[in-house]
């Protein structure tokens, strides 16, 4: 089964928060008749028409005329004979993350089977899940806690914020290393509001997305703590292994991270060293199901947890969804079900509005179990190669 052709698109949404969103959608196509899906996960920030241009020299140079079938050979290749792919970062390995989960979903339609059938089966019937995406221009304390709990009429029992992102005006904005005190204890009021309002028995995940300096995660994760967050996540420079130590080793909170690290390399002195209680790679950038698989295995040899990073579109979200209903040591799974910008009709039928209670049933469907919706992925820019 060759490797006939590849298709991008770029679906450019503009800026939402200030931020760049625009995922970068892929098709495979094989002279079999067979297509697989994949999506780069580098759908927010700025590099993700990086990955558009790296996309088309892999084809060009490892893809073309290879056999579809033959996934860790192709992985191999895109790893040592790119040259900077053995010292990876996140617009190579978004090129190649899209391009294996793609692979991933061509095997298993033209198997019959889902994904994660051919990753060694099912561990669970379903999936908890923990909303994401809700937090926005909630300034007062009260009003995220009044937010929260329309969450948990949804059915959600879990939900994930940074509550330093938000400046004392409501406005989008990520604090300085040193963070103003009183925004920091608005911050801390937030949680504390949030946590009296949804009771004991609803967890709380919190992203600080690497903002704060070492002293102030220590500081003010302390008081977090109080209100028994899931995790902590990336309250540090999530490549400074250190730091990461440090403050594990001073707040009581369990410590998250992984959707900035790619490979299993990158993620191994994490989790020797156990750094990391709860490892978030993303489907998307860490080198794909093929190598989330791999990091999963390496975490669960020392009693580490995985919950993968899912914040892009619904190719994405399909990706991770086979990788953790195979995954022993999952979690919970990052969910977005509030998307404003339309991208839940990139396929027929997303995995996002499938969710019931907070929870996923187990995928049943060849492959990924996604359709491309073509027609609405050609309103955007389109770039299409052929061998």
């Amino acid at each position: 089964m060759k490797i006939t052709g590849l298709t991008i698109w770029d679906v450019d949404y503009g800026l939402s928060h200030n931020v760049n969103q625009h995922p970068v959608i892929i098709k495979i196509d094989t002279d079999a008749g067979i297509s697989g899906a994949g999506e780069v996960g580098l759908a927010y920030g700025d590099g993700n028409r990086g990955a558009i241009h790296t996309l088309t020299q892999l084809f060009e140079r490892h893809l073309k005329g290879q056999d579809a079938q033959q996934i860790g050979a192709i992985w191999d290749r895109l790893y040592r004979k790119t040259f900077w792919g053995q010292s990876p970062g996140p617009v190579l390995f978004g090129a190649v993350s899209a391009i294996d989960n793609a692979l991933w979903d061509i095997k298993g339609k033209a198997l019959g089977r889902p994904v994660c059938d051919l990753l060694g089966g099912r561990m669970w019937d379903d999936i908890r899940l923990y909303a994401n995406g809700w937090f926005t221009k909630m300034a007062k304390p009260e009003q995220a806690a009044e937010r929260v709990l329309q969450i948990q009429e949804e059915g959600y029992t879990a939900c994930k914020l940074d509550p330093f992102e938000m400046n004392r005006d409501g406005q989008f904005e990520f604090p300085n290393r040193h963070i103003p005190r009183d925004w920091a204890l608005l911050a801390v009021d937030r949680i504390r509001a949030i946590r009296e309002a949804v009771g004991p028995d609803f967890d709380i995940c919190l992203d600080i997305h690497g903002n704060l300096g070492t002293t102030d995660a220590i500081t003010y994760g302390r008081m977090l703590a109080e209100h028994r967050p899931f995790f902590y996540e990336e309250p540090v420079d999530p490549g400074n292994f250190d730091s990461m130590v440090k403050v594990g080793e001073e707040v009581p909170i369990p410590i998250a991270g992984g959707e900035r690290l790619y490979t299993r390399y990158q993620f191994r002195p994490f989790i020797e060293r156990q750094a990391l209680d709860i490892l978030q790679p993303d489907i998307g950038l860490c080198g794909g199901i093929s190598e989330m698989m791999k990091i999963a295995a390496m975490a669960e040899v020392y009693n580490l947890h995985v919950q993968p990073h899912n914040c892009g579109a619904p190719v994405a979200t399909a990706a991770a969804v086979h990788a953790v209903f195979a995954m022993p040591n999952f979690i919970i799974l990052e969910w977005f079900p509030y998307w404003p910008d339309g991208r839940y009709d990139i396929v027929t039928e997303p995995y996002e509005r499938k969710a019931r209670n907070g929870r996923l049933a187990a995928p049943t469907a060849p492959g990924l179990g996604i359709e491309l919706n073509e027609a609405y992925l050609d309103r955007f820019a389109k770039l299409v190669l052929t061998g």
